[in-house]
């Protein structure tokens, strides 16, 4: 995941970059954009906020920090398609295939984040 942080608040952009920062990347290549204030850009946008719209909510622990981004990267970045061949679209559309895919996806993020949260302990 590779992210990038554009926050008017320097003491949020400051604890962000802290926590994130084996994650960021320059806005070129990043997979989305967390910012304090609504922006239009042509990245995923990952609001923090005190709102309950928001995708990150402050205030925030390094660790609830972690489970939103893994909220959001799931319910963000994987509902947007990808795939643009028509065959593997078709294929897609098998039920059972789409939750053994979404079952190994889901397996796969929660072992990245158990060596996240190993790694900081």
């Amino acid at each position: 995941m590779k992210i990038s942080i554009l926050c008017q608040s320097a003491l949020l952009q400051e604890a962000l970059m802290h926590y994130l920062e084996d994650s960021l990347s320059d806005l070129e290549s990043c997979d989305f954009i967390i910012t304090d204030t609504p922006i239009k850009a042509r990245k995923p946008i990952c609001l923090i906020a005190s709102s309950p719209e928001a995708d990150i909510r402050k205030p925030f622990t390094q660790a609830s920090l972690f489970k939103d981004l893994h909220k959001f990267e799931h319910s963000k970045l994987k509902a947007a398609p990808i795939i643009t061949n028509p065959t593997l679209n078709h294929r897609l559309q098998n039920p059972e295939l789409k939750m053994q895919i979404d079952s190994l996806l889901e397996e796969f993020s929660r072992k990245i984040y158990q060596a996240l949260q190993k790694h900081d302990q």
